[in-house]
């Protein structure tokens, strides 16, 4: 309830908030991640998982509603995701990549190429700091990126803002381009839940490798440790046929939702300020990046052998739990859908942190124009 009082020094009146107690503040918030998340998955959006929390947690944090996460379940959330792209690194893709090497390749990092170059661009310009700018422009693996990119030196809230900003365009944009397609094709959230019944691996190896990534946090002071070692260690094991690693159903939905909020709270009223003022260059470069990878659907199409549709959903830049799902229910290639998004994962996860940061730099010192104040600003914080 908000108390005035005279101020003796004008005599004039303010008005002080009372501040929010603990509980009101997790109601608030779990209640808010609720209906944002329920309002994605209407519109179909696969990554409504973390976009709601995140979008709740925002909000709480410009209201005077701010609650920290505490690093041991970020890093949970972490070691959840590296389970999570091991089952994604399925043997049929394997197989497909090693079959059509040189077209994966070749449209692998393409795409790539393509958005490290609008990312490029946007430090070039001045826009956003060169490492933030990669980060925020890598072509895959948006829930990764945003839960590592924070420990190689980007910002997350803003390389959160331009993955986020271009997941929702590929989901739109998919959606769209399948609705014309496959007008008959139903998507909902009961096709995700048909998925999770689908998955087979072994829960117990999954669940011990996840609680061994988080309990190395405490002695490996590495960036991203938990997410890496579970990644390393459950791609050896997958290799060997030893035990096959993924992620339940029922761990995802809190490691995003963890995710979501540990960058959402950090948006604060200056963070917000600078994200509307670079939205026009971030929307045109995501547009850029989405319609040239579409153009690229063109050529794959022809030396695959494939059709359009199929070609489409494979070079997609991101959004892969949407092309997932739309790829289950529709009549395309999967395997090569799944060998080209699991190919272009897997690199991203390579050549992103070693390149960010020393590249980011780079472009900095060779821009065209210097950082603005506010961009400045935001790569101190």
């Amino acid at each position: 309830m908000a108390q005035t009082q005279i101020s003796p020094s004008t005599n004039t009146f303010h008005t002080e908030e009372k501040p929010h107690s603990l509980f009101e503040k997790w109601a608030f918030l779990l209640i808010l991640s609720i209906i944002f998340t329920l309002s994605f998955f209407t519109v179909h959006l696969g990554a409504g998982l973390m976009l709601g929390p995140m979008l709740a947690a925002v909000f709480c944090a410009v209201t005077g509603r701010h609650i920290k996460i505490s690093r041991p379940f970020f890093n949970f959330a972490q070691a959840v995701l590296g389970a999570l792209v091991v089952g994604a690194i399925s043997a049929t893709a394997m197989a497909t990549i090693s079959q059509h090497l040189w077209i994966v390749l070749f449209f692998t990092f393409s795409v790539i190429i393509v958005s490290l170059t609008m990312g490029a661009t946007l430090t070039w310009r001045g826009v956003v700091p060169g490492t933030t700018a990669l980060w925020g422009s890598s072509p895959g693996g948006a829930s990764t990126m945003v839960a590592i990119c924070g420990d190689f030196g980007a910002d997350p809230k803003v390389a959160a803002f331009m993955l986020y900003f271009r997941v929702a365009l590929v989901a739109f944009a998919t959606s769209l381009v399948t609705y014309f397609a496959l007008p008959n094709l139903s998507l909902s959230l009961s096709t995700l839940v048909k998925l999770s019944h689908e998955l087979h691996f072994d829960l117990w190896s999954s669940l011990g490798l996840i609680a061994f990534g988080t309990a190395l946090t405490l002695v490996a002071r590495i960036p991203a440790v938990s997410l890496l070692s579970v990644l390393i260690i459950g791609v050896i094991l997958k290799s060997f046929g030893l035990c096959d690693i993924n992620a339940p159903y029922w761990l995802r939905v809190p490691a995003y939702t963890i995710i979501g909020w540990s960058i959402g709270m950090r948006f604060t009223k200056p963070v917000l300020k600078h994200v509307i003022r670079i939205l026009p260059s971030v929307a045109l470069s995501a547009g850029v990046v989405v319609g040239a990878c579409a153009l690229l659907s063109f050529p794959l199409a022809k030396l695959a052998n494939i059709d359009l549709l199929s070609a489409y959903l494979a070079t997609s830049p991101g959004g892969l739990d949407t092309i997932i799902i739309i790829s289950a229910g529709a009549p395309v290639n999967l395997p090569i859908i799944l060998a080209l998004q699991t190919a272009r994962m897997i690199a991203v996860l390579i050549v992103g942190p070693a390149l960010a940061k020393p590249l980011g730099r780079w472009l900095e010192k060779h821009a065209a124009k210097p950082l603005t104040k506010e961009a400045e600003d935001e790569d101190k914080i």
